[in-house]
């Protein structure tokens, strides 16, 4: 850990903030259909099903991720038992699946929302080797295919009823569920790496969480993650706890 990084920290658990980051400014508020549920959201964002005439024998299962199997999700969404999810950094969508799949076996009548841009945060574009990163956006054309075989991972697996994609970045994904006033029950943050955009992120997303959820994330070990997370816990007074390997923040 680098000198300034152990500083910010020891301010962050202080409840002091070096530099905050608020939204510019509010949102024109939309009204949402009459009756909305969880399963309305797809037709909210999409005006035909993004999975519809999608091929996806193009695209053999490809689950490549990180953390995505951990028993923290089992824990996680078995006591809380949500009505909506949204997962806010998605890749090819390990984690969104495994969570897919522990809903059905339990029984949790739950639906997905999944906002990526599939487009890769930095660590992605800064070493063309890098067989896991940068040679994983399948780049046509010098663009990213890696929604595509998000598409297709979650048709192989069957589970297309119950998650739905929001190509979109986190910062605009957050401001769409405000302007239609839609709370999320459990909200995995797993974008970008950097302090500045998880502090966004969990500031935006702690807006879109429903009282008595959890907002919880990946790669504690990252230093821009481990900052922005302890930042804003000091700022609102909330205790960080750890389920495996995913740090937590719960609403009451």
């Amino acid at each position: 850990m680098s000198f300034q990084s152990f500083v910010k920290g020891v301010f962050y658990k202080l409840g002091y903030s070096l530099k905050r980051l608020r939204p510019a400014g509010k949102v024109r508020t939309a009204a949402a259909p009459a009756q909305t549920g969880t399963r309305d959201i797809r037709s909210m964002i999409h005006a035909v099903d993004p999975y519809e005439g999608f091929d996806a024998s193009a695209y053999p299962l490809d689950l490549q991720g990180w953390g995505s199997e951990t028993p923290a999700f089992r824990e996680i969404l078995t006591q809380k038992r949500p009505k909506l999810i949204v997962e806010v950094g998605t890749w090819k969508g390990g984690s969104a699946i495994h969570m897919a799949e522990i809903l059905a076996t339990e029984k949790i009548d739950a639906h997905m929302v999944c906002i990526d841009t599939w487009l890769g945060a930095l660590e992605f574009w800064t070493d063309h080797s890098d067989p896991d990163r940068y040679k994983s956006l399948r780049l046509k054309n010098g663009w990213p295919q890696v929604y595509y075989q998000f598409l297709a991972n979650v048709v192989h697996k069957g589970h297309q009823a119950r998650i739905t994609p929001f190509p979109q970045t986190s910062a605009t994904g957050a401001m769409w569920l405000a302007a239609f006033g839609i709370k999320a029950d459990v909200i995995y943050v797993d974008g970008s790496h950097e302090e500045e955009d998880v502090y966004a992120d969990v500031l935006g997303y702690w807006e879109a969480l429903a009282p008595g959820g959890v907002l919880f994330g990946d790669d504690w070990g990252w230093a821009g993650v481990r900052l922005a997370v302890q930042r804003f816990a000091g700022e609102n007074g909330l205790t960080i706890r750890h389920v495996a390997d995913k740090w937590v923040l719960e609403k009451k």
